[in-house]
């Protein structure tokens, strides 16, 4: 057979589900050095926030219209962005460490983003941060 399917574990919460699409975890796949998941939001709920101590991450938005906060925790700089399907240009955003980040699902119905990153999940890099969204 010329094509393969490959199976992926959906971690459903109430919130919205994550699914780990690519990671160098997996021996079953062609790519090497990134990890990929993709995560969903039910609408106007919120994922993530938190930073990362060392994992370095690139965001784009795959379905729905979703609101971005991003703040340096030392100097405090925030930033806030919109994303929509409906957008002209598909925006990527680089994650580095100690950058927090929250996201909302501000629209009606259900939203995804998918993030990038060359390292699968390291265990206790992920420290919880409070943020306004």
């Amino acid at each position: 057979m010329k094509w393969n399917t490959l199976q992926r574990k959906k971690h459903i919460s109430k919130k919205g589900w994550l699914s780990e699409l690519v990671s160098m975890d997996y021996d079953d796949e062609p790519f090497e050095c990134i990890h990929t998941y993709v995560v969903s939001f039910k609408p106007k709920t919120t994922r993530a926030m938190h930073y990362h101590e060392e994992k370095k991450e690139w965001i784009a938005l795959g379905s729905g219209k979703v609101k971005v906060v991003l703040e340096d925790i030392y100097s405090k700089e925030k930033e806030t962005l919109i994303l929509s399907e409906n957008d002209e240009d598909q925006k990527i955003i680089y994650l580095p460490p100690k950058i927090a980040h929250v996201i909302k699902n501000i629209g009606d119905e259900k939203a995804c983003v998918i993030a990038f990153s060359q390292t699968p999940e390291i265990p206790g890099d992920t420290i919880e941060y409070e943020m306004d969204v």
